[in-house]
């Protein structure tokens, strides 16, 4: 990257990835992003209108296309405001009394606390007919509605930096990338569920977390930042600061189609699995129509449109991706089985704890 050119295809990448927000960067603590022009408050009110989150970025563009179906089809208006899931479930909270969001996007387990706190509603299955069609493992044992998406966090690479793929998270604390690690604060979803997978790793886990405090501490050697937002890890590989990194399948796909060369590796321990989930907010103005959207979520056809769009991986058996999605995201039953499924009740519960340790360990 010596010049110019380069230097401006640089500067062209970063702007746009400094664009791109998921919502799996939930952790993150990012303020409300209501998008230029929806009502600042989001409220619903009258029938026929609806108030839905989105995460930003490319999942919400493709969002807004295909919202544009459900209104046709519905007749009904739909306002979308942009919000990380932590913020989200901030917002219904203050709001419990007085709702001003219909449907509520979720993507750190912020629905198990949600629930908890009687801040969302039971589905009725009469009226979500597309949960027939699901991987049975992607449904709410307890009525709520179930994963329409998922995301792996595995690992990331630069494929032209590395030319043999990585196979384990053990891979990250080889010398061979001394420097070339990114790493990410674990104020964010995906660094929080990395360490937990390098706790498992070790022998501890979420009720044993100190494992992967140790790991990681002899990981900051080969680091080249601790970032604490998802576009910030990908400006670390367009400056090509970083080579590697624990992070996401979905991100992996948004990045390369910025230009990035970057792929997605499974590692052999295996890969944790990052659930996304759409849930009715209890006080809904309209939750009949709140559940047809949730509905529509779950048609093979949007869930096609929803991978293209943010790299978000289908729960619909009947979903067909192209060839060339599958051979980037995870696309099969065997791959949404195979995905560990952290406790994400005794993350919720031990975070704080854990960040103070974190700040200890990462300040040395």
């Amino acid at each position: 990257m010596g010049n110019r050119c380069n230097l401006k295809l640089v500067a062209g990448v970063m702007a746009v990835l400094m664009l791109v927000v998921s919502g799996c960067g939930s952790g993150s603590g990012s303020k409300d992003a209501s998008s230029p022009g929806d009502s600042p408050q989001g409220v619903s009110k009258e029938k026929g209108k609806l108030v839905v989150t989105s995460f930003g970025g490319p999942i919400e563009e493709e969002q807004r296309k295909y919202i544009k179906k459900f209104e046709q089809e519905y007749n009904v208006k739909v306002d979308v405001v942009t919000l990380y899931s932590a913020d989200a479930l901030a917002r219904i909270r203050a709001e419990k009394n007085n709702q001003t969001i219909d449907v509520v996007l979720f993507s750190g387990g912020q629905e198990q606390i949600a629930a908890k706190e009687d801040l969302i509603m039971k589905i009725d299955t009469a009226q979500v007919s597309h949960l027939n069609d699901l991987y049975p493992a992607a449904l709410n044992t307890d009525g709520y509605a179930p994963t329409f998406g998922y995301e792996a966090l595995g690992i990331i690479y630069n494929d032209q930096k590395i030319k043999t793929a990585p196979t384990s998270w053990k891979d990250l604390w080889s010398s061979e990338y001394k420097g070339r690690v990114g790493l990410v604060d674990i104020s964010n979803t995906y660094g929080n569920q990395f360490l937990v997978a390098a706790a498992k790793m070790n022998g501890g886990g979420e009720d044993n977390i100190q494992p992967g405090l140790d790991v990681v501490k002899e990981l900051l050697p080969n680091t080249a930042a601790i970032v604490k937002s998802s576009p910030e890890v990908g400006s670390l590989f367009v400056q090509e600061e970083a080579w590697i990194a624990p992070f996401d399948s979905g991100y992996a796909y948004t990045f390369g189609k910025q230009g990035v060369p970057i792929k997605f590796a499974t590692p052999k321990e295996g890969a944790v699995g990052i659930y996304i989930t759409a849930q009715v907010v209890k006080g809904s103005q309209n939750p009949e129509l709140a559940q047809k959207y949730i509905n529509f979520l779950l048609r093979p056809d949007i869930q096609v449109l929803t991978a293209e769009g943010g790299g978000y991986s289908p729960t619909n058996k009947k979903a067909n991706l192209p060839d060339k999605l599958k051979a980037v995201i995870p696309s099969t039953e065997d791959h949404f089985n195979k995905l560990i499924k952290l406790n994400l009740g005794l993350i919720n519960n031990n975070k704080s704890d854990w960040m103070e340790r974190w700040s200890k360990v990462i300040a040395k």
